[in-house]
C-alpha cells in the first residue's frame, strides 16, 4: 500500500496541510497511571494535528487510570480504551501486542506513555519528517522517525531542555552494528510507518523493548530519521517503567557501586537480541549483516581476547567513553 500524500507547507513555526493526511494511530500501554494520565490525554486533544486514533491497552491498573480513560474517551471519540483481556504483559509486550492489533489499518504508527506530555505540534513535526523521508526513500521503505524530548520533574518543570545531551545520545548513530549494542530512540517520541511495522511482526521471546526491535530493523533494512528539537515533556517521577539518567554522572557511581555484573547481563540480552533478529531475517538480511549478527550473537562463545577483539573488529561502540570502558570490562 503506497501512501503519497504531500508534506506541510511550512511557515514560520506552523503547518498547514495541502490534502487530507492518511491515518495515524497512537498507541498507549497503561499500568496505574491514574495521577498524570489526565494530562497526558489532554495534551493529545490540543494537537494541532488532529486526524488520529488513539487506543489504549490497560496492563491490569488497581487505580483510577481506566476510569479516567473511559472519561477521557466519552469526552473525545477519537480515543479508545481495549476492553481488558486479563493478562499482565509488561509494557514491551503491551506496545507489541498493539502493534500487531493496528498495524494493519495504520498508515503510521505513534506510541505514547501515560505519564508523559506532548507539545501541541508533536504529531504535525513527527509527520512532516516522516513524509520528507517517504518522498525521499519511498513509502515502501521501511521508516522509523523520532525526535528529541526535554526531561521534566513530577510536576513538569524542565530539569533538562534535551534529553540527548542528559543522557549522552548520538541520534545520529544509525548503524546496525551501534545500534545492537547501544539504543538511541526513545519509543514515546517515535513514529513507524507501516512498511516498517509490517517488517517487525510480532515480537520475538527476546526483544528488550518495541522501539530497539523497531530501530533495529530499520537500521538493517530501512531507513531512520531524527528531529533534533523537542517535541515533549519526558516526565520523571520515580516510577517510570525506564526512566532518564543523567550521563556521566549517574553513571559513575553504578560501575563502581555494581560491578560487571548488570553490564555483563545488559550485554547478554542484547545478544540474544541479535539472534533474535537473525532468525527472524535471515533469509533477506545481505552477507554482512548475517556475519556480523552471528558474530554478535555467537560472542559468549569465544575466549576472554577473542571477544574483545570482534567488538573493536565489528566496530561495535557506545557513545561515550565510560560506557565503552565499562562495556570492554564486562565482556
Amino acid at each position: 500500500m503506497r501512501y503519497a500524500y504531500p508534506p506541510y507547507i511550512a511557515s514560520g513555526n506552523k503547518f498547514t496541510l495541502r490534502l487530507p493526511m492518511p491515518h495515524l494511530t497512537i498507541l498507549m500501554a497503561t499500568y496505574n497511571g491514574g495521577k498524570f494520565i489526565e494530562a497526558q490525554l489532554d495534551s493529545l486533544r490540543a494537537q494541532s494535528y488532529a486526524d488520529w486514533r488513539l487506543w489504549i491497552r490497560d496492563d491490569g491498573s488497581v487505580d483510577d487510570t481506566v476510569e479516567i480513560a473511559r472519561r477521557c474517551a466519552a469526552l473525545d471519540e477519537r480515543i479508545r480504551l481495549l476492553p481488558s483481556d486479563g493478562r499482565r504483559l509488561g509494557a514491551a509486550m503491551s506496545f507489541f501486542g498493539l502493534m500487531e492489533r493496528f498495524t494493519a489499518t495504520s498508515a503510521y504508527l505513534m506510541f505514547c506513555d501515560q505519564d508523559d506530555v506532548w507539545l501541541p505540534d508533536k504529531i504535525e513535526v513527527t509527520l512532516t519528517k516522516m513524509h520528507e523521508m517517504e518522498q525521499r526513500f519511498g513509502a515502501q521503505t521501511p521508516i522509523l522517525v523520532h525526535t528529541n524530548l526535554s526531561v521534566a520533574n513530577r510536576e513538569l518543570n524542565v530539569v533538562a531542555p534535551s534529553f540527548w545531551r542528559y543522557q549522552g545520545l548520538n541520534p545520529k548513530i544509525k548503524s546496525l552494528n551501534r545500534l545492537l549494542v547501544q539504543n538511541n530512540v526513545t519509543g514515546c517520541t517515535a513514529m513507524v510507518n507501516q512498511a516498517l511495522a509490517l517488517l517487525a511482526g510480532q515480537a520475538p521471546p527476546h526483544a528488550i523493548m518495541h522501539d530497539w526491535w523497531l530501530a533495529l530493523t530499520a537500521a538493517a533494512f530501512g531507513e531512520i530519521g531524527h528531529v533534533a528539537r523537542t517535541t515533549m515533556l519526558y516526565r520523571q517521577h520515580g516510577g517510570n517503567d525506564i526512566g532518564a539518567k543523567r550521563y556521566p554522572i549517574a553513571q559513575v557511581p553504578l560501575h563502581l557501586k555494581g560491578g560487571v555484573a548488570p553490564m555483563r547481563a545488559s550485554l547478554l540480552r542484547t545478544q540474544r537480541q541479535a539472534a533474535a533478529l537473525l532468525a527472524r531475517h535471515a533469509a533477506a538480511l545481505n552477507p554482512s549483516q548475517r556475519l556480523l549478527l552471528e558474530k554478535y550473537a555467537g560472542l559468549a562463545e569465544n575466549n576472554f581476547f577473542m571477544r574483545r577483539w570482534l567488538v573493536f573488529r565489528l566496530g561495535m561502540f557506545m557513545n561515550g567513553l565510560l560506557r565503552n570502558l565499562g562495556m570492554v570490562v564486562a565482556l
